[in-house]
């Protein structure tokens, strides 16, 4: 699993909107679901102090006494309140990972997250107190994306002057809590309330949006540009149907076709992990006609199926051609695809016998051999392009009755 699957990123934005710099237990951490050696080596959090630990029962936020040595087969420390009176009466035992202390900073979140998010780096020095986070190049801006944890007197000033300052298309201010503000569409700076995702997406599309609301009719007819407010997930069951799902919802094309499903994934991985922006040639979809027939077979089924909230438009959108250059690729950005570890049980053969449904052997008809050749040269390819298992890999699975049949 990627280790940015296993970050506490709920915990550590809970963190961030109450400070810029604050500590986190090795406790909290664990029970989020996460490792603290994880977190400290992927720099989302650095080792920190044991003498910061503030007991949450504690009225006057000092700094307690810690006995470390008394109890420490057991794995406990005590601490003690040392005001007069204090706040509770001798030592108190907690665990040690209670104690034991990591710090969360903004700046080391927020540059993992840039990442995570396919920003790319801010130039130019955003002045305080905002935080620089990334630049998002989408819809044909140039987008900062800064941080502000605590909006204050002044809030509109600032954001336009640092705008100005950075020079930049537009601006999304991240903040813990969305402000009243008099920004207007001239100003083209959003206020964004962050909240994250299990995965650290900070789904910015939401803010596209407001600086954008024509984009959605703009997109269907430009090629050139991509769907980012849309999500896609590939995955398999062998020996049942294979699953695409569009911004979470499970989609009813490409179920039981392999070819079209691994053409799908071809420009899946293509567009997350190849050259060009994904571009590729139509010639690698293998269909073996000048009428395009794999293309029409894909956008038939984008067409098809319903997705709440995705126009069918939209939908047939997702498959972007370049006309008289023979291009295609997928209009959805590199960070919103994800390709299941399912996957890595996709395996086809060519084959000159198949099997019928009653179980007997036959000779393959010319289709069903074609099919499987093409199937096994997607799959290779795909592979190549960073889809889950091994490139070379051409071994078909007992659980893959389509395969073996040369399912289309």
């Amino acid at each position: 699993m990627p280790a940015d699957d296993v970050l506490p990123w709920t915990l550590l934005l809970s963190k961030l909107r109450r400070s810029d710099d604050a500590r986190v237990s090795y406790a909290e951490v664990m029970a989020a679901g996460a490792e603290p050696v994880l977190c400290v080596r992927e720099r989302v959090l650095e080792y920190g102090k044991d003498d910061d630990y503030e007991p949450p029962d504690c009225e006057r936020g000092c700094l307690p006494n810690l006995n470390y040595n008394l109890r420490a087969s057991e794995k406990l420390v005590g601490v003690a309140c040392p005001e007069e009176p204090p706040c509770w009466p001798g030592w108190k035992w907690v665990e040690r990972t209670e104690v034991e202390g990591l710090r969360c900073r903004a700046k080391d979140v927020f540059a993992k997250l840039a990442a995570r998010n396919g920003l790319t780096l801010l130039t130019g020095k955003v002045p305080k107190p905002f935080l620089g986070v990334g630049l998002v190049r989408r819809r044909g801006l140039n987008v900062a994306v800064v941080w502000l944890r605590a909006p204050k007197l002044g809030f509109e000033q600032l954001c336009r002057g640092t705008r100005a300052e950075l020079g930049v298309d537009g601006m999304i201010v991240l903040v813990a809590k969305k402000p009243p503000t008099a920004l207007t569409a001239v100003d083209r700076i959003v206020p964004f309330e962050l909240a994250l995702d299990a995965r650290g997406g900070m789904d910015l599309a939401r803010a596209l949006e407001e600086l954008t609301p024509e984009y959605r009719t703009r997109v269907i007819e430009d090629p050139m540009l991509d769907l980012d407010y849309v999500r896609l997930r590939l995955a398999t069951r062998p020996g049942d149907r294979h699953v695409v799902e569009i911004n979470g919802h499970d989609f009813g094309g490409f179920r039981k076709s392999d070819l079209k499903f691994l053409r799908l994934l071809l420009l899946a991985a293509a567009r997350r992990n190849g050259k060009d922006d994904g571009w590729i040639d139509k010639s690698r979809l293998r269909d073996g006609s000048d009428k395009d027939p794999a293309l029409h077979d894909l956008r038939a089924d984008l067409g098809k199926f319903d997705v709440p909230g995705l126009g069918e438009e939209e939908r047939k959108a997702l498959l972007r051609v370049q006309r008289g250059e023979g291009l295609v690729r997928l209009g959805i950005p590199p960070e919103n695809i994800e390709l299941d570890e399912s996957l890595a049980q996709l395996e086809f053969v060519a084959t000159t016998t198949t099997t019928k449904k009653d179980g007997t052997k036959g000779k393959a008809t010319k289709k069903q051999e074609e099919g499987l050749q093409n199937a096994a040269t997607l799959l290779r390819d795909c592979r190549r392009l960073g889809a889950p298992g091994e490139a070379e890999a051409v071994k078909t699975p007992a659980t893959s009755r389509r395969a073996s049949r040369g399912g289309t």
